[in-house]
């Protein structure tokens, strides 16, 4: 006897479009580096996951996380060139580590819907697009801000958004009073964190005058210096936190999985104001 050959409707095998699309962005946010992969599938489905690869970019000599993509400076310039539009509506979180301070007005021209930068040199630059409007407001960034703060007010719109700021570099001495001034006047920003001892002599001033401020977070290199800068003016303040952070690789946890000093710092200080009510 001759056995049953079954037809079967090609469309039993198809989902939905938005339950397909559902299923490839899941996907590719679960491991982004196989997005490349991924867009072979079908054009469809290169149109759903290209934005989400370049989403987040590193250029960086530092590892990036396992699973995640790297990119290199060269072919990221020549992709900003080809598809300026492209990029602008993709990239929203953007390190710039190993990347030349003359090459940084290119990038940020075109990637000017960021909302986390990390770029120790690139102050001038964003001066010099805040001063034309090119710039949106950012929500985190991280840079030696020394430009942006004598370049514009703290109620310019380029910082109508911040809420998080990491200050790389030390300021002068006789520049402390503006420091104070300028930070308590941004309007929404919630957390505060320096390294290199930058602004330890004003952290109580700086507890005192911003009154959003939710932590103010010190930085330290390495663990043997954490229980020194505790023991300053701010210690009695709860929102006081000295915390050693691995810098690269802390910033990408932040972005992937949302677990980062500042994440670690808001646990400290809730523990702390857990205990006191206590």
């Amino acid at each position: 006897m001759a056995s049953p050959v079954l037809f079967f409707s090609a469309s039993l095998w198809t989902f939905p479009p938005e339950l397909e699309r559902e299923i490839f962005e899941l996907c590719a946010h679960a491991r982004p580096s196989s997005i490349p992969t991924l867009m072979l599938t079908a054009w469809r489905v290169k149109q759903w996951t290209e934005p989400l690869l370049y989403r987040t970019i590193v250029l960086s000599s530092a590892k990036a996380l396992d699973g995640y993509p790297t990119f290199g400076l060269k072919p990221f310039l020549a992709g900003i060139a080809a598809r300026p539009a492209f990029f602008r509506d993709s990239v929203r979180n953007l390190m710039l580590h190993s990347v030349s301070e003359n090459v940084l007005p290119r990038i940020l021209a075109v990637c000017t819907r960021v909302e986390n930068l990390w770029a120790p040199m690139a102050s001038d630059a964003l001066l010099s697009l805040a001063s034309r409007c090119s710039q949106p407001a950012l929500g985190h960034l991280y840079t030696s801000f020394m430009p942006l703060l004598r370049g514009l007010p703290p109620t310019h719109a380029f910082f109508a958004r911040l809420t998080h700021l990491e200050i790389i570099g030390m300021p002068l001495r006789r520049e402390y009073a503006l420091w104070v001034d300028s930070l308590s006047g941004l309007p929404r920003l919630t957390h505060l964190a320096f390294n290199e001892d930058a602004l330890l002599p004003i952290s109580a001033e700086l507890l005192h005058s911003c009154e959003l401020l939710c932590v103010l977070v010190s930085l330290v290199g390495i663990h043997e210096r954490m229980e020194a800068e505790m023991n300053t003016a701010s210690r009695s303040d709860p929102r006081f936190v000295v915390l050693y952070s691995p810098w690269f690789e802390d910033w990408q946890m932040g972005i992937r999985v949302g677990r980062d000093y500042w994440s670690k710092a808001e646990s400290i200080v809730e523990a702390r104001r857990n205990r006191a009510s206590t």
